[in-house]
């Protein structure tokens, strides 16, 4: 499907689906921001625990878990702990989605904050390479497959239940909460391990403190847990439900004047809604995949691999690395507030378009500012870099939900997130790290411009969505 498929946006509460409606009250202002927010603080905690790991992964594992290895080798096995996380993303994608649009998008979001939380906790306690040899690394895969698993389901119900309360004209910025909540679980996960490093004798923390940012994540689950209770289920779904609902009783009863001895069933009642995308939505999908490639490759490229990169080749403290982070998070969170106004105000895709640009512009002048290994120049870099990385990243939630119909959206969006993921966040390190060794920075800095060319075409394809429906 494609937006010349859909309808003009429509002011009613009906859901068209045949020649049936269903009618539902219009969410208030109030109570989609309340819903948004709590979107916000759920993925927030949930993003603590998932980054908690890739941090201390790019400063602590290659010696806790890997020790036989060389510094470079045992970093790169460090990444490919990182990696399983997206080899797990869209497996637990796939699941949570196909119950989010079964069954609703709350019931799946408050089992995927469950599956995090009690899995990052297991990797507080988890002995390490000089306590339980081999088992060790094996132990940590296992538990991050688990994480991967339960944040490839998070980003998708989120970004629908801020979305799906929103009123028309601020979609943008009320589904622009859950992805803030991404940012603000960066920078939780970053200030705790700064002020570890901070508070914290090296020895210690890289004896056993390293776990206590994980342990402290049972206290975090439990108010995601509580805030997401509190919430009702979006009212599109509902109303979707509803007007299906109805279909199939009418259905019902016409099989059953006409063929007595079979009863009636909604059709495409036992479709997998991942099936219905791939059948129906298959343009879409992919040109929505190939959209998400640079906003996951940029991000992880800053985050992952710069700080790996700040550590190790230019030598700078943990602590002025995590510091560069903390500042540039903010950053990015600016740029992801103001492109969400200028989504809702001028749409979409030059929303987006803006971010990519900008990206392109900042990725050369970044790099020359990191390699010159001083900490306030690596502090302006990286921050130059995050702001287009969040201007890009504000309209991508509510864009693809536009993109995809209600039956099959948490499916249809989920698919794009984490195969986007996979052909960029999950492999990004590992590319960077390569063509920085091989070719040097510059390398790197064609590797941005070029995911962000294929995002831009992408884009270019998929037009603009603002003007749809999306009770449809």
């Amino acid at each position: 499907m494609t937006p010349s498929d859909v309808p003009p946006t429509g002011t009613t509460a009906k859901h068209a689906i045949g020649s049936t409606t269903a009618t539902t009250a219009e969410p208030s202002l109030a109570e989609a921001t309340r819903v948004a927010k709590a979107a916000f603080v759920g993925t927030a905690i949930e993003w603590y625990d998932f980054y908690i790991y890739a941090s201390t992964a790019a400063l602590i594992f290659g010696d806790q878990f890997f020790p036989s290895m060389s510094p470079t080798a045992a970093t790169l096995a460090s990444f490919a702990t990182i990696a399983v996380a997206f080899v797990a993303r869209p497996i637990g994608g796939v699941v949570f989605a196909h119950y989010g649009d079964r069954v609703g998008r709350k019931t799946t979001l408050i089992a995927s904050l469950m599956v995090m939380g009690v899995s990052t906790m297991l990797v507080g306690v988890l002995p390490t390479y000089q306590t339980a040899g081999a088992w060790a690394p094996v132990m940590l895969v296992m538990l991050r497959f688990l994480q991967g698993a339960a944040v490839g389901g998070e980003w998708g119900g989120a970004v629908l239940m801020a979305t799906e309360f929103a009123p028309p004209g601020r979609r943008a910025r009320l589904s622009s909460w859950p992805q803030q909540g991404v940012t603000a679980g960066l920078v939780l996960s970053t200030a705790v391990l700064l002020f570890m490093s901070l508070a914290v004798p090296d020895e210690i923390y890289e004896d056993w403190a390293w776990r206590l940012p994980f342990l402290s994540s049972a206290v975090l689950i439990v108010v995601g847990l509580v805030l997401r209770l509190r919430i009702g289920e979006s009212p599109v779904f509902e109303a979707n439900q509803a007007a299906k609902e109805s279909q199939a009783n009418r259905s019902g009863k016409r099989n059953q004047r006409n063929r007595p001895d079979k009863a009636g069933a909604a059709p495409s009642a036992h479709s997998l809604p991942i099936a219905v995308v791939l059948r129906e939505s298959r343009r879409t999908t992919l040109l929505t995949t190939l959209a998400y490639v640079s906003v996951s490759t940029t991000f992880y490229v800053a985050f992952v691999f710069l700080l790996s990169h700040a550590t190790g080749p230019l030598d700078l403290s943990k602590s002025a690395a995590l510091t560069a982070v903390l500042v540039s998070a903010g950053f990015y969170s600016i740029g992801l507030r103001l492109s969400a106004g200028v989504a809702d105000k001028y749409g979409r895709r030059v929303a987006l378009l803006a971010g990519l640009a900008g990206m392109v512009a900042a990725v050369f002048p970044t790099l020359g500012l990191i390699q010159t290994g001083e900490p306030v120049l690596f502090v302006v870099g990286m921050s130059l870099f995050a702001f287009p990385i969040g201007i890009s990243y504000a309209p991508i939630g509510v864009y693809f939900a536009e993109l995809f119909p209600t039956a099959t959206r948490y499916s249809g969006i989920t698919a794009a997130n984490q195969a986007g993921s996979m052909l960029g966040a999950a492999v990004a390190p590992f590319i960077a790290i390569a063509l920085y060794n091989s070719l040097g920075m510059y390398a790197v800095g064609m590797y941005v411009v070029l995911v962000c060319a294929i995002s831009a075409t992408a884009v270019h394809h998929l037009g603009e969505t603002r003007h749809l429906d999306l009770k449809r």
